[in-house]
């Protein structure tokens, strides 16, 4: 405000200095277009053209005054006759190139910027002008060019190394990305959007511990930040730190931040911390507010079927199946564990038939291993048995999972495999089999 009253003071001090009258025109139309007045700037610069159509500046505000009116292909026209009066001032070549931008006239504002360029390769604001252009029109890599450039000649200007990092994120450039988001929050530790937007990549990468002290250093400038909470306890979610994930929800949810995400990933800690019966309750809040989530039904199906509540249990794994149309790990490990919840209720031959389904899916030595199992101590059949056993050995031997490098549990499997198959091959010579 102060600036405005000193360019007033300033343009009524020249009025009254005995400028000639078209002078003074250019200053009345200036304090017009200061006061936004621009009805007054147009209809003043049409009468100032006819005594005298060489006046650049009453161009140029007559092109403002568009702008302000949002007639930007009328304040093409003025800038461009300002322009051809006077092509090097700097000013004109400015107006006419950001309504070049407006009105998607994007290569003919390059060429502007640009020739600044030329004339001054150290110009910072020639260079950020193109790089801004690039940006906007996703040329990264050319936007990236220019704001490197940028960055040598002032190298502490945090806006330049935002948005390098932005450009290159958007291009899956992770590691300079990390870089330059973690140099701009040394520059300017006070925007939190770079906090979320640096904390979200590294979570991307798998650098869960770098994220959570990212999420740690934003909430110290800003502690009521509920997007870096929420990102916070997500992220100890994925570091396995499932106690602090619940805690870190508990504080979203008890502020009323009641979202699905929130009821969602407190659900899956609870299921990771073996508290079923909560994660249950939470899982069934986020199917409420969302119920196209394939992996909440999982994880709500799969805990309702280990606390024996089978038929719930099996809705919600075929609801999971139908939302996700899954790859094949994905739908093993679904029917898998269905086999499970019919393997405790009894359902034998219902459990065999999903473990044949898991193992069309994703070929799995333990599948094999398991349907050995089910044949031999519940559907009495000792020739699948063996021959199930046998498939067991083949593939970890396939699998060049010998003996010695096999862990502890696994090599308990071979050998109760291969005592099984030896005790009911005696069984059928017996048996006259």
């Amino acid at each position: 405000m102060k600036a405005k009253l000193l360019i007033l003071f300033l343009l009524q001090s020249f009025w009254f200095s005995g400028f000639p009258q078209s002078q003074s025109s250019l200053i009345d139309l200036e304090l017009n277009l200061i006061k936004g007045e621009y009805d007054s700037v147009i209809c003043k610069s049409k009468t100032l053209f006819k005594a005298d159509s060489t006046q650049a500046f009453a161009f140029y505000y007559l092109g403002k005054a568009y702008q302000a009116r949002y007639k930007y292909f009328d304040a093409e026209d003025a800038f461009e006759r300002a322009f051809m009066l006077d092509t090097t001032n700097r000013t004109f070549q400015n107006g006419l190139a950001e309504t070049y931008e407006t009105i998607g006239k994007d290569e003919d504002a390059i060429n502007i910027y640009y020739a600044q360029y030329l004339r001054d390769t150290n110009d910072v604001s020639s260079i950020i002008n193109l790089a801004n252009i690039f940006r906007k029109n996703k040329e990264f890599g050319s936007a990236i060019h220019y704001y490197q450039k940028a960055i040598v000649i002032d190298p502490n200007n945090f806006y330049y190394f935002k948005l390098i990092a932005y450009c290159f994120n958007q291009i899956n450039m992770s590691t300079p990305a990390i870089l330059y988001y973690a140099k701009a929050i040394e520059i300017n530790a006070y925007d939190i959007n770079v906090y979320i937007i640096l904390a979200n990549i590294l979570n991307g990468e798998r650098q869960f511990n770098g994220a959570i002290n990212v999420c740690s250093a934003g909430l110290k400038i800003d502690s009521l930040n509920v997007q870096l909470k929420k990102i916070l306890a997500y992220t100890y979610y994925l570091n396995k730190e499932f106690e602090l994930s619940i805690k870190g929800f508990n504080e979203l949810i008890s502020h009323r931040d009641s979202l699905f995400f929130n009821f969602k990933y407190r659900g899956l800690a609870y299921f990771e911390n073996k508290n079923l019966d909560s994660a249950i309750v939470d899982l069934k809040k986020a199917f409420e507010l969302e119920n196209s989530d394939p992996e909440v039904a999982f994880y709500l199906g799969s805990a309702l079927g280990r606390i024996n509540e089978y038929n719930e249990g099996i809705r919600f794994l075929n609801i999971s199946i139908s939302l996700l149309a899954p790859p094949p790990k994905e739908m093993s490990n679904i029917y898998s564990e269905l086999a499970g919840i019919e393997l405790n209720r009894e359902n034998y031959t219902m459990s065999l038939d999903y473990l044949k389904r898991a193992y069309q899916s994703q070929p799995n030595p333990l599948y094999s291993f398991k349907m050995a199992q089910l044949y031999d101590q519940y559907l009495s059949d000792k020739k699948l048995a063996i021959n199930y056993f046998d498939g067991y050995l083949t593939m970890i031997r396939t699998e060049n999972m010998t003996d010695a490098k096999a862990d502890s549990t696994q090599k308990v499997y071979i050998e109760f495999a291969t005592q099984r198959i030896k005790v009911l091959t005696e069984e059928l010579f017996f048996e006259g089999k």
